[in-house]
Order: C-alpha cells, then sequence, then structure tokens
C-alpha cells in the first residue's frame, strides 16, 4: 500500500503487510498490525515504524545523477514467467535540491525472502532473468566472488520529505572470514545452494538474496543485495560485478601523461 501524498514533499511511500487470510489480520514482520486504532501520522519525519518499507528517498546510488523520491501509486504483478514485479511511480530531485513535479514510472523486480518478505530490487529492471524458483535452488556466486567492497543503501522510517531529505549510501565490507567492516560493522552469511543472504549491521539482522544485476543507466552489472529486518527497515548493497570492474576502469582511467611528454618527475 502508499502511505502519504503523491508530490514532492507529500512523503508517498510503500508499505507492506501480510496475512495468511484474505480477510486479515494484515500484520507486519514484528505482529504490528496493519489497522491503526487510532489517528497517528504514518508517514515523515516522526514516522513509527509498522509495516515493511520498501524504499525511500535516495541519491548517489550507483550512475543515477538525480535522487528518486516520493515512490508510490504502486501495483505488482505475479507473472507468468516466474517472475514478480513492482510498478510505481516516482519523482526526482538532484544534490541542489532542484526539483519537479514531473514523474516516471519504474518497474523493479521483487523477490521474497527465506521469510516470505518481498524485497525489491535495488536498480530497475533490466532484462535479468532469475526466477522466484532460482531463488530457491540456486547459489549464484561463490563466497569468495561475494566478498569485497560495496555501497550500501538503508531505506529509514522516518524520512524528512518537507526539506526533501534522501538518503546516500555508505562503503562496507564483507570480508571472507564473514566479518562486515567499513562505516558500518557486523557480520554475513550465505545459505548454501540458494540465493539467500543475511547481513547483520549494528546487531540488526536484515535476510535478503543476492543476484547479478544490471545497473541503471549503463551496462554495467553488478553483485546485488537487497535485504529487509523483521523491523520493516529495507537495505540495499551493490559492488560492480569483476568481470565488470575491469571492464569500468580501463573505459575510465586517464592516462597521466600525453604523447611526447618529456617526463621530469615521479608520476604515480
Amino acid at each position: 500500500m502508499s502511505y502519504g501524498f503523491l508530490d514532492q514533499k507529500g512523503g508517498y511511500e510503500m508499505r507492506v503487510f501480510r496475512s495468511k487470510n484474505p480477510n486479515g489480520p494484515y500484520t507486519d514482520g514484528g505482529n504490528r498490525s496493519a489497522v491503526f486504532t487510532s489517528y497517528s501520522l504514518n508517514y515523515g519525519p516522526n514516522a513509527a515504524a509498522r509495516g515493511e518499507k520498501l524504499m525511500g528517498p535516495y541519491s548517489d546510488w550507483g550512475f543515477m545523477s538525480k535522487g528518486e523520491r516520493s515512490q508510490g501509486h504502486n501495483s505488482v504483478i505475479d507473472a507468468p514467467d516466474g517472475r514478480t514485479y513492482l510498478i510505481y511511480h516516482t519523482r526526482f530531485c538532484d544534490a541542489n535540491k532542484t526539483a519537479s513535479e514531473g514523474h516516471e514510472v519504474r518497474v523493479h523486480q521483487l523477490f521474497q525472502n527465506k521469510n516470505g518478505w518481498l524485497v525489491a530490487s535495488p536498480f530497475e529492471y533490466n532484462g535479468e532473468t532469475i526466477t522466484n524458483e532460482d531463488i530457491k535452488t540456486k547459489q549464484p556466486f561463490t563466497k569468495d566472488e561475494i566478498t569485497g567492497t560495496y555501497q550500501l543503501l538503508i531505506h529509514p522510517f522516518a524520512n524528512d520529505h518537507n526539506n526533501l531529505v534522501q538518503v546516500t549510501p555508505v562503503t562496507i565490507k564483507l570480508n571472507a572470514d564473514g566479518s562486515i567492516t567499513g562505516s558500518k560493522t557486523g557480520k554475513w552469511s550465505i545459505e548454501e545452494d540458494t540465493h539467500y543472504i543475511t547481513i547483520t549491521l549494528g546487531g540488526t539482522a536484515y535476510n535478503g538474496i543476492i543476484y547479478e544485476e544490471t545497473m541503471d543507466y549503463t551496462n554495467m552489472h553488478a553483485v546485488a543485495i537487497t535485504a529487509v529486518s523483521n523491523g520493516g527497515v529495507s537495505a540495499w548493497a551493490y559492488k560492480y560485478h569483476p568481470k565488470y570492474e575491469l571492464v569500468y576502469q580501463i573505459k575510465n582511467q586517464k592516462l597521466p601523461v600525453v604523447t611526447n611528454q618529456g617526463i621530469k618527475k615521479n608520476i604515480d
């Protein structure tokens, strides 16, 4: 469901509840009810933790030039191709808080983590072939391929939408010994023969999946992680896929010298 209002400062966002019965009761991972028994503002800078928040306003993610915000007006399609898709529309805002009410439609693939909660892909759907069945039966990377330096984005419940605040990523490292170091610390593990991964940060466990995905606005591939805590906070992470990281460096590396230049000093 969508909370808030659809404009730039409307606090639009998507929350998820679930039930074993179509008629309810619907609850979140913390067993909190989707039904409010008294008035409470359910979005914004003082929003209470209720439901699972699929994503919130964010920027500086991958190759994006403008941040996404006010994501909502959503639909979900459980498709015949064995995949599930989240369709929503979003507005944009750059680092200088230059914003407009123009919006675009986005499609992200949705997955279920090992606890059955929905998690959204960190980038737009771009023809990835991973299916819901693949998640449960195949392991996409070895532990050595998973280790490395990642950009991490955590989508908190509270957000100051009136001031167009957007979350930006921090750097963490998934180490071979299962530890996580960097801006946040903790541990990680993957469930053998599946896509299921758990990252624990500051004592909070985020259960999700890891897979290969194409990054927005480029043909670069990433090792991508999408996960959610029992408290309903979603976390995304990515690093360049090893094969594409080398290509990216070659394409973007600038030589420190030019043809026929005389070198009279040490140049790194």
